[in-house]
């Protein structure tokens, strides 16, 4: 029993020590949210695998390293943000910020940082 509470401690801090270090350290790769076993913030930065764009959501397929996570936004909230988005307005890496759900590795889109706003000439939207 006393080596089954260790092992949860043990466990519960190095989670706890992987979350303080992607919350702390700016860009999060994709690959690095393997580790990531609650739901948190985080900006995080993927090779482009797939777009979808629905009525009401644009859904980015990003992976690296060998992981793959689901980012999803509000349609309406991104095009009065950014302009009209296509498929084509994505670059080949993008990086986004928003609410991570390892359950089922979906990130919710709060911003889109980078990989979006050249591909047709909008400006870089205010993050701040």
């Amino acid at each position: 029993m006393k080596t089954l509470i260790l092992l949860a401690v043990a466990a519960a801090a190095i989670g706890g020590a992987i979350f303080a270090f992607l919350n702390s350290a700016g860009i999060t790769d994709v690959s690095a949210l393997r580790g990531v076993n609650a739901p948190g913030e985080y900006v995080v930065s993927g090779s482009l695998k797939g777009v979808e764009i629905t009525d009401k959501y644009v859904i980015l397929k990003l992976g690296g390293g060998g992981f793959e996570i689901t980012a999803v936004g509000d349609r309406r909230s991104m095009e009065a943000l950014y302009g009209p988005i296509t498929p084509a307005s994505f670059e080949s890496t993008v990086v986004v910020r928003g609410l991570y759900y390892p359950s089922n590795k979906t990130l919710v889109i709060r911003a889109i940082l980078r990989g979006c706003h050249s591909a047709y000439g909008q400006p870089a939207a205010n993050t701040r």
